[in-house]
């Protein structure tokens, strides 16, 4: 695929972008890994008073002292700060950018940090501004996107569901040679999946899976990723004989892998299916999550299978499984329709 284009600021933000359909901003967030920055490149261990920090609070007073003594002049310890305000528990994507916008000459750990915090932050718009930063990091040229920019740009494009974009930043991927890397190519096959784009997902993890056989731990976790990308990919458009047939095929399946597959048959009205994969779930020793849990419930609601519900119920609690108002909800529906069915 040939580089056609790249999003300029000034057109990005003229742009009108509403979500794709029937399609959750947060959706597949657990089906897909970021990768994380080298070690060398991260700055936390030269300077502890940032990293020892607690709360915003803490940093605040930190980062008030570097100003004062001029430290944050130095690029690495403004990029410590950015790195905690924008992606540590206590996050402000507010003081995140008043960071960014003060650094001179920003490196790539530091506009990779702040188009990562924006796609990733639930506020929609913040998609949008992810985007229009990494049009200025393109625009600015001292620094090129990496392999650690593109997941995080590729995400945002996800959750807006703009395939436009998404083309844009794909052929920028081909165009720095990043086509084949593994995280880069399962946020592509990602973006298409949920801009509802399944043959050109497909295309991609056609060309992408290799031979499980010889590749080593990190590269099989990474691929087991991508199938799972694609398999909920055919579930969301409800083709469940593609998905099955793609699930039946993998090579090493997950937790992630069992609970789209669930979860698909549930919400579309396959209860048996849905029942009769937790079953096999359990015959293959994997061992069921809260995500599972949730997912399962209705379906045993409306088989009626009590017997399986009570195990559910006292596999959540055996387990540490927090019973919250989700599950709580679940599992009352499950009690009622099996009293119901009594009756």
């Amino acid at each position: 695929m040939k580089i056609l284009c790249y999003p300029n600021p000034t057109e990005l933000r003229a742009q009108t972008l509403s979500p794709s359909p029937n399609i959750p901003s947060s959706a597949m967030t657990s089906t897909v890994c970021n990768p994380t920055t080298p070690p060398s490149s991260h700055p936390s261990s030269l300077f502890p008073q940032i990293t020892s920090c607690k709360t915003i609070r803490d940093l605040r007073q930190v980062h008030a002292h570097f100003i004062k003594t001029r430290q944050i002049h130095d690029p690495l310890a403004a990029a410590e700060i950015l790195r905690f305000y924008a992606l540590s528990t206590h996050r402000s994507i507010q003081c995140a950018r008043s960071v960014f916008t003060q650094m001179e000459k920003p490196n790539y750990f530091s506009w990779n940090t702040i188009i990562r915090a924006l796609a990733e932050s639930s506020v929609n718009d913040h998609s949008l501004d992810a985007l229009f930063f990494f049009s200025q990091m393109v625009a600015d040229g001292s620094v090129g996107p990496n392999k650690f920019t593109f997941p995080s740009v590729l995400k945002a494009c996800a959750k807006m569901g703009n395939l436009e974009v998404g083309k844009c930043v794909h052929g920028m991927a081909v165009k720095f040679g990043l086509e084949s890397d593994g995280f880069v190519v399962s946020n592509l096959v990602r973006m298409y999946v949920m801009c509802e784009v399944m043959e050109d997902a497909n295309l991609l993890f056609s060309r992408s899976v290799g031979d499980f056989g010889v590749l080593n731990g990190r590269k099989q976790e990474g691929n087991v990723v991508l199938w799972n990308v694609i398999v909920d990919g055919y579930v969301r458009v409800g083709d469940f004989r593609a998905a099955r047939e793609l699930f039946d095929k993998m090579p090493h399946r997950s937790v992630v892998s069992w609970n789209a597959m669930i979860s698909g048959y549930a919400q579309n009205g396959f209860f048996k299916e849905a029942v009769e994969m937790f079953r096999d779930m359990q015959i293959g020793n994997v061992c069921p999550n809260y995500v599972t849990l949730v997912s399962v419930l209705p379906a045993i609601s409306r088989l009626g299978a009590l017997e399986l519900g009570k195990w559910i119920h006292l596999y959540a609690n055996k387990n540490g499984i927090g019973i919250d108002d989700v599950l709580g909800s679940a599992l009352v529906d499950m009690y009622r329709a099996a009293i119901c069915t009594s009756k």
